[in-house]
């Protein structure tokens, strides 16, 4: 009862910009299945294995690609979450596994993410 999945796909629909450039669209996903240590009306604590990762082709700039905006990756990493009361919180650790991209580029070595929310 206290193991979890959790998952999402965001896709993002892009179009022309000033100058005659064209954003290429997004496609970002993550998720993993998870375990709750704490699971109480007004306290959470868990952990998750989170696999995650985005596509992303190139941009367009007056008919031309774009050589150097395109990438493809995928991250792994822990997730911890928290909620105590109205706080919850969440920090995450990602690795990449595979980072293939279209020109040279600055790709992360990993990744640290984190948000906190508060119910009214």
């Amino acid at each position: 009862k206290n193991f979890f999945f959790q998952g999402d796909v965001q896709f993002t629909l892009r179009g022309d910009g000033l100058h005659q450039y064209h954003f290429a669209n997004d496609l970002s996903w993550g998720g993993g299945p998870g375990y709750y240590f704490i699971r109480r009306r007004d306290t959470v604590l868990g952990l998750q294995f989170v696999v995650s990762g985005e596509h992303k082709d190139v941009d367009r700039f007056r008919g031309e690609p774009a050589e150097d905006t395109g990438i493809t990756s995928v991250f792994v990493g822990p997730r911890l979450i928290a909620s105590v009361g109205r706080i919850s919180a969440e920090i995450a650790v990602d690795l990449p596994v595979l980072i293939d991209n279209t020109a040279l580029q600055v790709v992360p070595d990993y990744r640290i993410r984190g948000g906190i929310a508060i119910r009214f």
